[in-house]
C-alpha cells in the first residue's frame, strides 16, 4: 500500500512515496492587495471580471469606476470615529489648556479674521493648519487637512469666479470733468479689475471676499475640531455653562444650553456610524451605477437619506427613554461627570493667553 505524504510537512529529497521532490513547510497563502480594497471596490472588480473574462483580456482597457462608486469609496474610507471626537494621547500642549481659553481663542480668531488685512488672514489659517500638524500625528490629520483644503478650494475658486461675474448696470450722473473746467484725474496705475476673459471677472473685491470666506472657513472648522480633539466634551459643556453664569439674571436657561452642547457632541459619533453602516449595505449588494443612470442614483440617494434621518430619530428617541429611565429629571438637577483624563497645566494656560494678547497686537497694528 503506497504511503501518503502529508502536504503540511516538509519532507527531505526522494522521501518515498511522496510525488514531489519539495514541500515548503507551512503552506501559506500570498495575501495580495486585492484583498485589502474596500468592500465595493470588491465587488465592482469581480463583477468586470466575471463578465468580461478578467481585466486586462485581449488588450481591453480598464473600465473607469463611476462617479458613485468613487462617492462610496470615500465614505467607506472614512473611519466610523469622527475627526471631533477625543483623542486622549498622545498629550500635546494643547491637552494642558483649559477648555474656556480654548472658547475665548475661537471667538477671539472669528474676531481677528473679520478684522484683519488678506494677507492676515491667510497667516491665520496657515498657523492653525501647522498648528494641526505639530501636535498630532499624521495618520490624524493627513486626511482630514486634504479634505478641508478642497473644500475651501472650492469656496474659494466659485467666490472669485462668481462674485463680480454680472456687474451691476451703473450710469453716471455727474458730467464730465471737462465740461466743469476742472482738470482730468491723473493716471495712479490701480485697477479694480484683475481679470476679465468673457463672462469670467475677477476684481480686487471678489479676490478679498474669496479670502475672507476659505479663510474664514478653514479656521472656523479645524479651530473647532482642535478644541474637540483636544478636549473631553464634558469640560466644553462645564466651561460653556462657566461663560454664561450671568445670564441666569436675565432667566435664560444656561443648563438646558449646556446640556444641548453635550448631547450634540455626543451624537455626532452615531450620525458617523449610521452614514457608515448604510453605505456598507449598499456596497455589500454589488449595485450596478452604470445602469442605475443619474435619475436612479439621484433616487437611491433620496431613499438613502430618508432611512438616514429615521434611523438617527429612532436612535434619539432610545437616547431619550434611557435617559428617562435611568432617573434623569432636568439639566439643572444632573451633575456631570468630568473625566478629568489630562489635567490642565498653570503655564499653559498663561502661555496660551500670552499668545492671544501678542496675536491680537500683531493683527491691531497690522490690518
Amino acid at each position: 500500500m503506497a504511503q501518503r505524504c502529508p502536504s503540511n510537512l516538509h519532507v527531505p529529497n526522494g522521501a518515498p512515496g511522496c510525488s514531489s521532490a519539495r514541500i515548503q513547510y507551512p503552506l501559506r497563502l500570498q495575501r495580495r492587495s486585492y484583498d485589502r480594497l474596500p468592500l465595493a471596490v470588491k465587488s465592482s472588480a469581480a463583477a468586470a471580471a466575471s463578465a468580461g473574462g478578467g481585466p486586462g483580456k485581449d488588450g481591453a482597457k480598464p473600465q473607469k469606476t463611476p462617479m458613485q462608486q468613487q462617492i462610496l469609496n470615500g465614505v467607506l474610507g472614512i473611519s466610523n470615529v469622527p475627526y471631533s471626537s477625543f483623542v486622549p494621547s498622545p498629550v500635546t500642549f494643547l491637552h494642558r489648556i483649559d477648555a474656556r481659553i480654548k472658547q475665548v481663542w475661537l471667538v477671539a480668531l472669528y474676531l481677528m479674521i473679520a478684522r484683519a488685512s488678506p494677507a492676515i488672514r491667510l497667516a491665520i489659517s496657515g498657523s492653525v493648519a501647522l498648528v494641526t500638524m505639530a501636535n498630532f500625528p499624521e495618520r490624524l490629520w493627513q486626511s482630514q487637512l486634504r479634505r478641508l483644503a478642497l473644500l475651501c478650494g472650492f469656496i474659494f475658486m466659485t467666490t472669485l469666479l462668481l462674485a463680480d461675474s454680472v456687474p451691476p448696470l451703473l450710469q453716471t450722473r455727474a458730467p464730465p470733468l471737462l465740461l466743469e473746467s476742472l482738470p482730468a484725474i491723473p493716471a495712479t496705475g490701480y485697477q479694480y479689475v484683475l481679470l476679465h476673459v468673457g463672462p469670467i471677472t475677477v476684481t480686487h473685491r471678489s479676490l478679498n471676499l474669496a479670502i475672507t470666506a476659505s479663510s474664514l472657513t478653514f479656521s472656523a472648522l479645524q479651530t473647532a475640531s482642535l478644541c474637540l480633539v483636544t478636549t473631553p466634551g464634558e469640560e466644553m459643556a462645564v466651561a460653556l455653562r462657566w461663560w454664561l453664569a450671568p445670564l441666569r439674571w436675565l432667566r435664560v436657561p444656561v443648563e438646558e444650553v449646556a446640556m444641548t452642547l453635550l448631547l450634540s457632541l455626543r451624537f455626532m459619533s452615531l450620525v458617523f456610524e449610521e452614514i457608515r453602516n448604510l453605505s456598507l449595505g449598499l456596497a455589500a449588494r454589488g449595485i450596478n451605477w452604470e445602469a442605475q443612470g443619474g435619475a436612479g442614483s439621484l433616487n437611491m440617494a433620496g431613499r438613502l437619506c430618508v432611512r438616514l434621518f429615521g434611523n438617527l430619530f429612532q436612535r434619539s428617541e432610545n437616547i431619550a427613554q434611557a435617559m428617562l429611565v435611568r432617573g434623569f429629571q432636568g439639566p439643572a438637577d444632573h451633575h456631570l461627570y468630568q473625566m478629568k483624563v489630562n489635567p490642565t497645566s498653570y503655564f499653559a494656560n498663561v502661555c496660551a493667553l500670552a499668545l492671544l494678547l501678542a496675536y491680537s497686537v500683531l493683527i491691531y497694528y497690522f490690518k
